[in-house]
């Protein structure tokens, strides 16, 4: 099944910000708005960039804009294609086959390219995810072939589990039953691809709320986390689909709310709390 491409920019998170008012785009000093940036509020820090594990909207919000799976959903909620372009579907509907898309770029915090996204990332992701315990792992468990068996220590080769890379760009996955919903389980970042080489070389310091913690695949690049203060985003200029970022930067500032009346103020003012 050919997957048709939806022409919409990157969803920009939400990060449990608050007061829409207060969101805003920085003014040029002729007063000309300037789209390339993009100031809003956000209440709680994030406490993780390991994308495979955590479930709290106040990560995914984040992390979502950095690393990209098969498939992802537009401002009205339909699937439409991210790293697969197309798929089949066999076996009475309990095998699901993937075309990767080629040349896709893992870049590192400074935007230099470490090496592209295949088959075998998303296999590795899968299996990191069970490492590291992902509160989203229940999402596929019973699902995949032989993954409750690996999860639980009944088998300890995660070959016998029902994801494959039988190419380099092309994905397996074989089901315990047939879901006409399956797709709709590759939006959760358990499904997410992770480089191994990089894995290993990070170790324990993977995910960690610092830059340089993860590899990107997706529209934009974290350069500065600052905790109860800031969060900085810059667009991911290998971006395989740059032509849809229409903004290049974007600031979020801490507020706790703990003063209400200087959103509003902010406002006002046009500094947009940035």
């Amino acid at each position: 099944m050919k997957l048709k491409r939806i022409g919409l920019g990157l969803t920009i998170l939400a990060c449990g910000v608050v007061l829409a008012a207060c969101g805003g785009k920085s003014s040029s000093s002729s007063g000309k708005a300037n789209t390339s940036t993009y100031n809003y509020v956000y209440t709680t820090d994030p406490t993780t960039l390991d994308y495979t594990v955590s479930s709290r909207a106040t990560n995914s919000d984040v992390f979502q804009n950095f690393v990209e799976g098969l498939l992802a959903r537009n401002r009205y909620g339909e699937l439409k294609p991210a790293l697969a372009t197309s798929y089949k579907v066999s076996n009475g509907g309990k095998t699901y086959t993937y075309n990767i898309r080629k040349g896709v770029k893992w870049v590192d915090s400074e935007g230099n390219t470490y090496g592209t996204v295949t088959a075998q990332d998303f296999v590795t992701g899968l299996k990191h995810a069970v490492a590291a315990k992902s509160e989203t792992l229940y999402v596929v468990q019973d699902s995949i072939v032989g993954l409750n068996d690996y999860v639980n220590g009944k088998t300890k080769d995660f070959s016998k589990v029902g994801v494959k890379a039988i190419g380099k760009y092309k994905l397996q996955y074989n089901l315990t039953q047939a879901e006409s919903y399956w797709n709709s389980k590759l939006t959760y970042g358990v499904m997410f691809p992770v480089n191994a080489k990089f894995l290993k070389e990070s170790g324990k310091n993977f995910g960690k709320m610092k830059a340089d913690s993860i590899l990107y695949n997706g529209g934009y690049i974290l350069k500065n986390f600052t905790s109860k203060s800031v969060i900085q985003m810059t667009a991911n200029s290998s971006y395989w689909d740059k032509k849809d970022i229409h903004i290049k930067n974007i600031k979020l500032t801490y507020n706790d709310l703990s003063n209400p009346d200087s959103l509003y103020k902010a406002f006002k003012s046009g500094t947009n709390s940035a």
